[in-house]
């Protein structure tokens, strides 16, 4: 066995140009990497190797022949590495289901339905291999393990890095719909979420078939089909032949499928729904299906489970922030209650400016905690009826920085915390707390400023009396280039006077 495997290597690494990659990828299987190679060089390559291969093996016993089959795919724009290693994976599956061994297969040239998938277990039943030990007399099926458990490993450890970033259900069943198709092809993956309705629902899909499925809002009864099977018994089931299930439901688009494996998907100790995937096939399926697909469902479970508990300490924190405003609101009623309208002005002048609508919320919390800060300042001071004294102006001044200091251990606010620290500066630089100038101050601070401006100018304070519309856009239009940038100035008296006025 020892000796088979250095001749092996010795013969591919003769066979391969200098720069070259090669790494064993599973069971019989070598993965060669071509640098800076086109297809038909690699194609060359590959074809040397097999010659040189089978040459090495002539005089060792190890069975009535050696043979070796290739399958090469050449990288294109936007193909990622394991993209690039499944499609030559491909191939070489196709040489083997088609027995032509001792050739060289073309991704490229492959059968449009053609899929890894459709012919596991065939290529298992027939897979031929010659060796002693350490690689198994019945290395056909072994050898589909060994590539099954690569396979389940790489995918077990890409999904685990992808998901890490993740906080967004949608975005976490899709990424794992994505990444189970990516490694094994299956002919439909699909993610469903059980509904309060007693309903599930495709929360994330993968295959045509089931896009066309989802655009007419498929829904079934939580406790019908495989799925519902799954879904009762709470374990993953296996039907390797739907068309003998009376339990099977169908749909125009899944006619062809022949077997279906589902998995429940837990996350933490709620039922939170399942992942069905489906072959066109019989027999596609067999337990070490189920335990792969399990593993990637308790995966997605347990990254659902930390984007959940994400949501609800965002939803927390933000009904602290809430009630931090709602305590300004009841200290200085002539300033924070105006925040909401404040809030819709700024959003409607930083959607005519063009920011999306990530953007836009960002925008719209700033807007509503744009005075938290003034919590620290002394009620007396807030509403004081004549002007300030310096020092009274200092202390109202630095509510910015305060604004900053409370919202920003809220991580979901990071962002909005320097558009509260800002608001106050000047376009021309003489704002505070940093004199910041033009473009370096946050577009968020220099719309919120404006419309501050703009209702601060039309409420009654206790110091004055409130000013007309016509008199806040006139001091609005002679602030433009110096308190406000210009463009804002613009949009927002363009939103308060509209064209046939007001």
């Amino acid at each position: 066995g020892d000796e088979v495997l250095r001749r092996v290597g010795q013969a591919l690494q003769s066979a391969v140009r200098p720069y070259d990659l090669i790494a064993r990828y599973g069971g019989d299987e070598f993965a060669i990497v071509t640098i800076d190679a086109g297809e038909e060089q690699a194609a060359e390559v590959a074809r040397r190797a097999i010659t040189r291969l089978e040459g090495s093996l002539e005089d060792i016993r190890v069975g009535s022949s050696a043979t070796a089959t290739a399958g090469v795919a050449a990288w294109a724009p936007g193909l990622s590495p394991s993209d690039l290693v499944a499609e030559a994976d491909r191939a070489l599956l196709f040489g083997k289901q088609e027995g032509r061994s001792g050739q060289v297969i073309d991704a490229s040239s492959l059968p449009g339905l053609f899929r890894p998938g459709r012919f596991r277990r065939r290529t298992a039943e027939t897979a031929p291999i010659a060796t002693t030990a350490p690689w198994p007399a019945e290395a056909g099926e072994e050898t589909e393990r060994l590539r099954k458990r690569s396979r389940s490993l790489a995918l077990a450890t890409v999904l685990g890095t992808r998901l890490s970033a993740l906080n967004d259900p949608r975005a976490i069943t899709r990424t794992a719909v994505e990444e189970l198709h990516r490694a094994f092809g299956y002919f439909l993956t699909c993610v469903v979420r059980l509904r309060e309705d007693g309903y599930v629902e495709a929360a994330a899909e993968h295959g045509p078939a089931l896009s066309r499925v989802k655009q007419r809002d498929w829904a079934q009864p939580a406790d019908t089909g495989v799925i519902g099977r799954c879904l009762v018994e709470r374990v993953p089931v296996i039907q390797n032949d739907v068309l003998a299930d009376p339990d099977y439901v169908d749909t125009p688009e899944t006619i062809s499928v022949r077997s279906e494996l589902c998995v429940p998907l837990w996350v933490g100790e709620e039922l939170w729904g399942a992942i069905d995937v489906e072959e066109n096939e019989a027999d596609a399926f067999d337990e070490d299906d189920a335990r792969l697909v399990q593993t990637v469902a308790d995966q997605v479970g347990s990254a659902l489970r930390s984007a959940l508990l994400y949501e609800r300490l965002e939803a927390a924190y933000l009904e602290t922030a809430e009630v931090l405003a709602g305590a300004l609101e009841a200290k200085d009623s002539g300033t924070a209650a105006l925040s909401r309208s404040i809030a819709e002005n700024a959003v409607g002048i930083g959607r005519r400016l063009g920011m999306t609508d990530a953007e836009l919320e960002t925008l719209r919390l700033a807007a509503l905690f744009h005075d938290i800060g003034k919590l620290a300042v002394p009620e007396a001071i807030l509403t004081k009826p004549g002007p300030l004294t310096p020092e009274e102006r200092e202390l109202v001044e630095v509510h910015a920085q305060v604004g900053g200091q409370i919202l920003a251990p809220v991580e979901f606010l990071r962002e909005v915390v320097p558009i509260v620290i800002h608001e106050h500066e000047r376009f021309d630089g003489n704002g505070y707390p940093d004199g910041l100038k033009g473009e370096d101050i946050p577009l968020g601070s220099r719309i919120i400023l404006a419309c501050d401006a703009y209702h601060a100018m039309i409420s009654e304070r206790p110091y004055r009396a409130p000013r007309t519309h016509g008199e806040a856009v006139a001091e609005l239009k002679a602030g433009s280039g110096s308190q406000f940038d210009p463009r804002v100035v613009v949009e927002l008296v363009s939103a308060l006077d509209p064209p046939g006025g007001r």
